[in-house]
């Protein structure tokens, strides 16, 4: 009898695990509900992880970024014992909609290849996931002024250490009424670091700039009228 009693709580538990997933899901804002198959990873460094995070976040076909730490051989850094290691960008993004060479020009036309870095923190390196990557990447260069010293390192891919979460989404966070109607929808932190409609808040807070962008997408925010009327005014 102890037995059937037990499997009857777990038939309930489970299937009240699965209406509750199921709600989850459906609160999922449109933008969020893309084909993880299609997207790829791009990893960059380029000084100071909080601007790329902004600049990145505004690109269409670009659906996730996170900052944290790359090329270094600490295991486990922090932003207050980097090691060797370097401020990093990481994002996700639709080959179909971006290519890795549009990234590359991104990339290259936000900040100053040709300055010698001063440290590890903050080098310009472009970490290549694949073969056609550094292919790319190689091509690209070819064009850029060969009368200057590029110090923009080549480095293949190895580990990404996410940063603390007080550096994710670094000028969203200073935008309290935003910030917690997004909670609402991504209470787990990883969810929220994760998420496209995250990623394009800090792009507008950090910019006030998007238009085009922002009307194109609102609809999918799923954000309350009072928040959407707000971004409305805020972006120029």
């Amino acid at each position: 009898m102890n037995y059937i009693y037990i499997l009857i709580v777990l038939v309930a538990s489970i299937l009240v695990l699965n209406t509750s997933i199921q709600a989850n899901s459906d609160n999922i804002p449109p933008i969020d509900k893309i084909d993880v198959k299609k997207m790829k990873t791009a990893t960059f460094a380029m000084g100071c992880f909080w601007g790329p995070d902004v600049l990145f976040g505004g690109v269409e076909g670009v659906s996730k970024t996170r900052v944290g730490y790359a090329g270094g051989e600490m295991e486990n850094p922090t932003y207050h014992n980097l090691g060797s290691h370097t401020e990093t960008i990481q994002i996700e993004y639709d080959p179909n909609i971006i290519s890795y060479n549009e990234l590359l020009k991104i990339f290259f036309n936000n900040h100053n290849p040709f300055v010698k870095p001063y440290g590890s923190q903050y080098k310009s390196i472009v970490f290549y996931h694949n073969e056609e990557q550094k292919e790319i990447y190689n091509n690209y260069i070819e064009d850029l002024d060969n009368e200057k010293i590029l110090y923009t390192e080549l480095k293949k891919y190895d580990n990404f250490y996410l940063a603390e979460f007080y550096h994710q989404k670094y000028r969203l966070q200073g935008y309290n009424r935003l910030m917690s109607e997004l909670r609402k929808l991504y209470p787990n932190d990883k969810d929220f670091i994760n998420s496209t409609l995250v990623a394009r808040m800090n792009y507008f807070v950090g910019t006030q700039k998007g238009r085009e962008l922002f009307e194109k997408e609102k609809n999918k925010y799923g954000l309350n009228e009072e928040m959407i009327d707000w971004l409305d005014s805020y972006i120029k």
